[in-house]
């Protein structure tokens, strides 16, 4: 796991593309409750986490999932309250 820090923002990088369900859901767990304001995450994964995606929405969490030329996808992740970041991910992640 890596922390990018730009001017304004902490981007929380995470590479769960080697594990078996339940890893990368419990990976991504421990890092939204600790998510602080300018802050997100990018994980990468070998698959659309569909399970990760309805949780996030019904925990207060927004984000933006893309699929990559070679089958892996990128999902960023957010505060809904945190429209900053929300502003930055939507124009840096644009597909």
């Amino acid at each position: 796991m890596e922390k990018t820090i730009t001017a304004e923002y902490k981007e929380i990088y995470i590479d769960v593309s080697g594990y078996e369900h339940p890893i990368p859901f419990d990976k991504v767990l421990e890092l939204l409750f600790k998510l602080n304001r300018g802050e997100y995450i990018h994980m990468h994964h070998r698959k659309k986490p569909l399970p990760l995606i309805q949780f996030l929405y019904e925990q207060g969490f927004n984000c933006v999932v893309f699929q990559n030329s070679d089958g892996s996808w990128e999902i960023i992740i957010w505060h809904k309250k945190d429209t900053d970041v929300e502003r930055y991910c939507l124009t840096r992640f644009s597909i």
